[in-house]
């Protein structure tokens, strides 16, 4: 009789802790409409810097590429190499929604930075962050002497 006892509460426990990882594991997780709306390769069409508009030349240059999870970023007005990085999780329920990002290489690689976006239909998203990774930016906007980088990207079309 007891040992019947143990067997089930051995049982229940493997059955609770199953759905107890399940559910940090989804909490965790890319939401997947979100990601597949940003898919595909965006230009930079407008850009701030610490209150200061970024030039032309470099909004021209810049490029931004989502594959999945997958992010390759060239903003020369931000860092001179290509920035390989991957969304580790889109939080749309927030206002504005959350994106978290991890690079993979170069400086805070393996860190994780948390950014706002939102869209203006399907081919504008508006991304704003705080490249110290100290805040989260609670508005769209890098007034001078907040350190934030606030990017508009607009999709390109095959």
């Amino acid at each position: 009789m007891h040992s019947k006892f143990f067997t089930k509460g051995i049982i229940l426990s493997l059955i609770f802790s199953f759905f107890a990882f399940v559910a940090v594991r989804v909490q965790g997780q890319v939401d997947a409409a979100e990601l597949k709306k940003l898919q595909g390769t965006w230009k930079l069409v407008s850009a701030e810097m610490d209150g200061k508009k970024v030039k032309d030349d470099q909004l021209k240059q810049a490029m931004i590429a989502y594959s999945g999870d997958k992010v390759i970023l060239f903003t020369p007005h931000q860092h001179k190499d290509t920035i390989y990085a991957r969304i580790t999780k889109l939080d749309p329920s927030k206002e504005p929604g959350n994106m978290y990002w991890v690079r993979s290489d170069g400086p805070n690689a393996g860190k994780t930075m948390i950014s706002i976006y939102k869209f203006d239909g399907p081919d504008q998203c508006h991304v704003c962050f705080d490249p110290a990774m100290t805040t989260i930016p609670n508005k769209f906007g890098a007034d001078p002497g907040s350190g934030y980088i606030w990017h508009t990207w607009k999709r390109v079309k095959n």
